[in-house]
């Protein structure tokens, strides 16, 4: 009776082991097909990032030489503003430029204001309103307004 307790204990060790061998073979196999996939989608990334990385290192090459020329412009801008200002009545009291920032102090009344802020938004490309403040002093208004060019990186 003990032999064949002994024999039934092992045949049936014998096919635990062979199941279990059977299922880590199964789970290899996908475990191998998800590493595949996954390698496959990692060459994909790597080549879009090297597309992206052209894409960019061209546009900022091409930004870089247009850059120069901007900041002529940027001295341009600043006279074809001032002129705007005049046009929508308003007096300016001062001005400050620099190659990246132009800072002016105006003042006129509620809609010239408010549509010289709508001519700089949406009549001027290289230069966006970083800051502006208006203060009321009895019937005229002071307008502060600060523009940046858009070549300056934040970094």
């Amino acid at each position: 009776m003990t032999i064949k307790q002994t024999k039934l204990f092992k045949i049936s060790l014998i096919f635990l082991l062979l199941f279990l061998l059977i299922v880590q073979g199964l789970k290899s196999k996908e475990i191998l097909k998800e590493k595949e996939l996954l390698q496959l989608e990692i060459l994909e990334q790597q080549r879009q990032n090297y597309n992206l990385k052209n894409k960019y290192s061209t546009r900022i090459s091409t930004n870089n030489s247009r850059g120069k020329n901007k900041l002529l412009n940027i001295k341009e801008q600043t006279a074809v503003i001032l002129a705007e200002a005049t046009a929508y009545n308003l007096v300016l009291i001062d001005f400050s430029s620099t190659e990246t920032e132009l800072n002016l102090n105006l003042k006129g009344n509620f809609h010239s204001i408010l549509n010289f802020i709508f001519y700089l938004e949406n009549s001027v490309e290289d230069l966006k309103i970083i800051e502006f403040k208006i203060k009321k002093n009895q019937d005229t208004l002071f307008f502060y307004v600060r523009l940046k060019s858009e070549l300056v990186d934040n970094d």
